[in-house]
């Protein structure tokens, strides 16, 4: 099917640049390591704005997405070290070579497939074993469903919510197509697809101040206790990952 003409998802561009600079801050806050000489992958990259935005920072980022959209051409000839490819990412296996990224980034994707679980085994399978991977999505435990900006109906049945948001007038109810998890399942994933997760979500906090030069904001979140961060964890209204694949003996 030809999808030249595909309109642009509904989130857009918007703050694509912004968000891209948050993540490679986020990233090298918490690693402490320069990845701009790898290999990137950005999984469920949509549009591919942020992949776009991270390219003249990397030796080389691959975006992919089911969907082939318009502005993907133009944005490859800007910048030549960025390609896309069209291709599942939740299916069996992903089409790229094993072992081959430095970096993933799963930015708000896990909640639009339909198989998560396959999806974070590709992760793990196309990182080096020394590769890393933000990943970000919603919290189901979190009252309020982000994408339709509704209180709940993502803890009810899909037609039964969809079928009470039409009564109550909205027009946002078939947008409602989003399956969040709690912490403990994302966790329960992670762990047997030989990933140790860490969240990062102060670490992000960290980035977005320091980038709006909030130093002295940024140095208080980056000294929250411990103890707080994990009691908080599960209840972030989302959530941010570092995911490192777990070193095996030999």
């Amino acid at each position: 099917m030809d999808n030249s003409t595909t309109i642009e998802p509904r989130w857009g561009n918007i703050a694509r640049e912004r968000k891209a600079m948050a993540i490679l801050r986020t990233i090298a806050i918490k690693s402490g390591k320069d990845f701009s000489g790898g290999t990137w992958i950005d999984i469920g990259c949509g549009s591919g704005g942020i992949a776009k935005a991270i390219a003249p920072h990397v030796q080389k980022i691959i975006a992919i997405d089911p969907t082939p959209w318009p502005c993907w051409e133009a944005s490859s000839q800007e910048q030549n070290n960025l390609s896309f490819l069209s291709a599942e990412f939740d299916g069996d296996q992903l089409p790229l070579a094993e072992g081959m990224a430095d970096i993933v980034i799963c930015n708000q994707v896990y909640e639009h497939t339909m198989a998560p679980a396959k999806l974070i085994r590709n992760i793990e399978r196309v990182l080096k074993p020394s590769g890393i991977c933000y990943f970000a999505g919603p919290n189901l435990l979190w009252p309020i469903e982000p994408h339709v900006s509704w209180p709940f109906v993502h803890w009810l049945p899909r037609d039964a919510a969809q079928r009470i948001m039409r009564l109550l007038g909205s027009k946002r109810a078939d947008e409602l197509d989003a399956w969040s998890k709690s912490y403990w399942q994302l966790a329960s994933w992670f762990e047997k697809n030989g990933f140790e997760s860490s969240d990062i979500v102060l670490e992000r906090i960290t980035a977005e101040l320091e980038m709006q030069r909030h130093k002295k904001l940024a140095k208080i979140t980056q000294r929250t206790p411990s103890i707080a961060r994990n009691i908080l964890t599960p209840f972030w209204p989302g959530f941010i990952f570092l995911l490192r694949k777990k070193h095996t003996g030999g």
